[in-house]
């Protein structure tokens, strides 16, 4: 049973349901995205979880969460299109499995974090450990090169745009002028939504985000999360690190899509192209013409994209290129058959009965709906079958190559 409370400043989503043990908490503060923000949030969640004005050490708030058998606690940074969202994240056990009055003590505990930090003279102490943190955050970039490879294809494909952004930080965004000043602005300005997962009281939870959230500004809509994008000329870009194995990147843009087209038609189009090892790419540029060692085809709907990611070797790359071009054109022509449709629709719905089981999917679920409008479990697998030969074909007609991406590594002469 989901059920929303709002105040103006804040807005509380609960859904009820007596399935698992554990109660789990999502506060998100959200705002529009400049770049500057990444730095400033990934410094935050490392010195906000660390300590605070009560518990001074690392070592005080680790006893103190033993004390409340042994609450998880978490703060992640995520690029939702035009928003960054700073969530604050807590797991605890029900106090039905432990002592009365739990639940109101883990959920206090976590809000001290956020709103009764280790400040002294105007700062943050623990600043220094925090900036160090990211520091090396930022320098391992590199070590993952596919990781690497495809960030810097989202670069060259959403210039301009927040899609450009890693979601690390900069070194350039280290030394902000206060950051505690920014950290004061945040709890004042973001827009900020709770979501809380498991068998709770309804009116106890909204008594004690009444009594201890302590944010009362008033706080109007925002704009919607997702990224518009300008069809471009195509862009081709290579580069070379000294790495065995090359990556090949190719970015599209999506211009003009229903929601019934990013909800489902781009999965199941997505799938039936590379998202399977039965898939079309799979099937011709690995499988029958060995050039590859891994090959995927995947999008991200809220900024109207779809990329394909190739692992081959560098003499191949423009065969890879060649047969990926016919294989997305052949996708316009209908040529896929009714199995691969049904294959993509099943494996769909399999994957959403599959939320039900897992409480952070659950939210998640709540979680996208409230952001993106996305529909819920039961309206996502009646929609999903409605997918039809003739969606898949008039998407294809909005999707366009814009970017080639190549990480050029050496020869490697096996597959």
């Amino acid at each position: 049973m989901y059920s929303n409370y709002s105040n103006k400043a804040y807005n509380l989503h609960i859904i009820k349901t007596d399935k698992f043990k554990t109660i789990s908490v999502r506060i998100n503060f959200k705002k529009l995205l400049e770049k500057r923000d990444i730095t400033y949030r990934n410094l935050l969640g490392k010195i906000l979880l660390n300590s605070n004005n009560t518990y001074k050490t690392k070592r005080d708030l680790d006893i103190e969460t033993e004390n409340l058998y042994g609450i998880g606690i978490g703060c992640s940074n995520s690029l939702m299109g035009n928003y960054i969202v700073t969530s604050f994240n807590s797991n605890f056990l029900n106090e039905k499995y432990t002592e009365e009055n739990m639940n109101r003590k883990s959920i206090e505990f976590l809000l001290s974090l956020i709103f009764d930090p280790n400040v002294g003279n105007g700062k943050f102490k623990d600043f220094d450990l925090a900036k160090r943190l990211v520091t090396d955050e930022i320098n391992s970039l590199k070590d993952n090169t596919k990781r690497y490879s495809l960030q810097r294809m989202f670069e060259i494909l959403g210039k301009d745009t927040p899609l450009e952004y890693n979601s690390v930080g900069y070194k350039e965004d280290l030394d902000p002028d206060n950051l505690y000043e920014y950290y004061k602005k945040m709890l004042k300005s973001d827009l900020i939504d709770i979501f809380i997962i498991g068998d709770v009281n309804e009116e106890e939870i909204v008594e004690i985000f009444n009594k201890n959230f302590n944010v009362n500004t008033i706080k109007r809509p925002g704009i919607s999360h997702f990224v518009t994008q300008k069809i471009t000329k195509l862009s081709k870009v290579k580069e070379t690190l000294p790495i065995e194995q090359t990556n090949l990147n190719i970015g599209f843009k999506i211009k003009d899509l229903t929601e019934f087209e990013k909800q489902y038609v781009l999965y199941v189009y997505s799938f039936i192209l590379g998202g399977s090892p039965n898939s079309k790419l799979f099937r011709t540029v690995r499988e029958k013409n060995s050039l590859c060692y891994s090959i995927n085809a995947t999008f991200k709907a809220i900024y109207n994209i779809l990329y394909i990611t190739v692992g081959t070797n560098k003499d191949d790359v423009k065969k890879c290129l060649s047969l990926i071009k016919k294989e997305f054109n052949k996708m316009g022509k209908g040529d896929f058959t009714d199995n691969d449709i049904e294959s993509a629709k099943i494996t769909y719905i399999n994957s959403l009965k599959d939320i039900e089981d897992y409480q952070a999917s659950i939210l998640r679920m709540y979680e996208s709906n409230v952001y993106f409008n996305y529909d819920l479990l039961e309206e996502r697998i009646e929609n999903v079958s409605k997918v039809t030969r003739e969606d898949i074909i008039n998407l294809h007609k909005k999707i366009n190559m814009a970017t080639i991406f190549v990480l050029e590594g050496e020869n490697n002469e096996e597959n």
